[in-house]
């Protein structure tokens, strides 16, 4: 594998399922690669969550590469869609879709450069989507965070007791979630789990895609861009800058009840659909390596009051 130093340390030290895993992803870039004439020599693996992120530093490009064909095409489009309604995000460096003979799709970015901490670009780009009219564009999936949530569950390396924990603790999040009381209309969302990451190569700033946006609830990237904040350790995130940027651009003629998020009664419900799903993220990786597996159990052990807040969940 024509990897950089990064990714081929990694692969010195990590199990032989994570590094399956892994070639299987340089794989389909390589093929992807081939199709279009891009370099793909020291390519280093960026993130492996939501999904492949790898830097092509001989080509200039970033790969994404999909375990959803479908995916992978509501992504571009979504990218595109959001650039004609001037939202600063990272371009599709082409259109195509590159599916491999596995399944996985790869599609290809210009590299937006270094991330930035500023929280004010967060929320800038979070706004301009969320004052988009969502019949703009009615291929948008609804958000459900509920979709897929428990997938990978009866596979992963935790006990029965864990397991049964996580269930429980979904099906009652969903019954909270069916009767929370909006405060606002449908809208074009993120649906990250996070502030959304931007970056920035000197010239431009904009946001990186990683997953196509969606019709819900601008409540879910708001809660989403506050809750690290509050419940891990670590570096707090500026989230009065993030908030008071975000409201500086508010959707026009749809103001939040609430100016600041933790003040609206549905908070907490949301909150914790939000951790859930950051937690099944680690869960659903947990047969990688041991370190992840780890991570896994001691996450599920927060959520079920082993520790106290804020808790330790290492490098944000």
């Amino acid at each position: 594998m024509s990897v950089g130093p990064r990714t081929r340390a990694l692969l010195n030290i990590t199990t032989p399922a994570r590094r399956l895993d892994v070639a299987a992803s340089f794989e389909a870039l390589t093929r992807a690669c081939a199709v279009i004439a891009a370099d793909f020599r020291r390519a280093e693996l960026v993130s492996d969550s939501p999904n492949h992120l790898w830097l092509l530093p001989a080509s200039h490009l970033l790969a994404l590469v999909h375990p959803d064909v479908d995916e992978a095409r509501v992504l571009i489009k979504g990218a595109q869609f959001l650039r004609q309604h001037q939202v600063a995000v990272t371009s599709p460096w082409n259109t195509g879709v590159h599916v491999s003979a596995d399944g996985r799709a790869v599609t290809l970015w210009q590299d937006p450069g270094k991330p930035s901490t500023d929280t004010s670009l967060s929320a800038w780009v979070t706004a301009l989507t969320h004052r988009i009219d969502p019949r703009a564009a009615p291929w948008l999936r609804d958000h459900d965070p509920f979709a897929g949530l428990l997938d990978g569950l009866d596979e992963a390396p935790l006990n029965d007791s864990a397991r049964c924990f996580l269930r429980e603790r979904a099906a009652q999040l969903r019954e909270e979630w069916d009767y929370l009381d909006w405060p606002t209309p449908d809208a074009v969302i993120l649906g990250a789990l996070g502030m959304v990451p931007c970056h920035d190569d000197g010239v431009r700033v904009g946001l990186l895609l990683r997953s196509p946006p969606q019709r819900g609830h601008r409540e879910w990237d708001l809660v989403a861009a506050r809750w690290r904040s509050e419940l891990l350790t670590g570096q707090r995130e500026d989230h009065r800058t993030y908030a008071d940027t975000y409201l500086s651009y508010e959707r026009e003629g749809k103001p939040l009840t609430h100016p600041y998020v933790g003040a609206w009664s549905g908070y907490q419900v949301v909150r914790d659909i939000v951790v859930l799903t950051a937690v099944m993220d680690v869960v659903r990786r947990a047969h990688l390596d041991a370190h992840t597996r780890r991570q896994a159990a001691h996450r599920v052990a927060c959520l079920r009051g082993a520790h106290p807040v804020p808790w330790n969940w290492g490098r944000r």
